[in-house]
This record gives structure tokens, sequence and C-alpha cells, in this order.
């Protein structure tokens, strides 16, 4: 294979992965306001396919976040868990680093979600 081809193809395969993993590092920060809005881009969903009524509107707005709260708490369940099953399987040194790790995560994500 020529050289000036090689470095090319390394240049374009470095790029990819470099490319692809931004996008998954930053997926999840990007999706957060969508998340928290998709509530309300569902009712108007509705309302433009059902024509609600404004009582309609009111008690669905009220039941989509009372299961937004639900599934919130759910998927926090679910996280404490498998923290502590992983943190399970570690020796006593990697749990100290695993808790620190934990905490970073923690204080990020409040941090973004403005807590």
């Amino acid at each position: 294979m020529n050289p000036h081809r090689k470095y090319i193809f390394i240049s374009l395969v470095i790029g990819l992965l470099l490319g692809g993993s931004a996008g998954l590092f930053y997926a999840r920060s990007l999706a957060a306001p969508w998340t928290k809005k998709s509530g309300e881009i569902f009712l108007k969903h509705l309302d433009r396919e059902l024509t609600l009524t404004e009582p309609q509107r009111t008690e669905i707005r009220s039941l989509l976040s009372a299961n937004r709260d639900k599934i919130s708490a759910y998927q926090d369940e679910i996280r404490k868990t498998a923290r502590a099953e992983i943190r399970s399987l570690l020796t006593p040194g990697q749990q100290v680093r695993f808790d620190a790790m934990v905490a970073r995560h923690d204080a990020q994500s409040k941090k973004r979600e403005g807590r």
C-alpha cells in the first residue's frame, strides 16, 4: 500500500474514532433537555390529533409529570442496585476509586440538571 494512502487511511480511522467517542460522550447531555420537554411535546401531539379540552390537557399534563417522576425514581433505584453489584465485585482498593468515580459522576449530573 502506498505510504501516503496508509497515512490518509490511518488519519480517517482516528478521526472516525474520535468523532464517534465525542458523540457518545455528549449524547447524554444533549438529550437531557429533550427528555424534560418530551411530556409537553407529547401533549401537543395529543392535542393536535384529538383536540383536547382544557381540563383534559391539565389532567394529562399532571399524569405525564407524575409518571416522569416514577420513571426517574425507578432509574435511580436501578442505578443504585447496579452500583452496589459492581462494587461487590471489586477489591477494597478498587472500591475506594469506584466510590470516588461515582461521586464525581453524581456531582456532574447534578450540575448538568441544575440541582
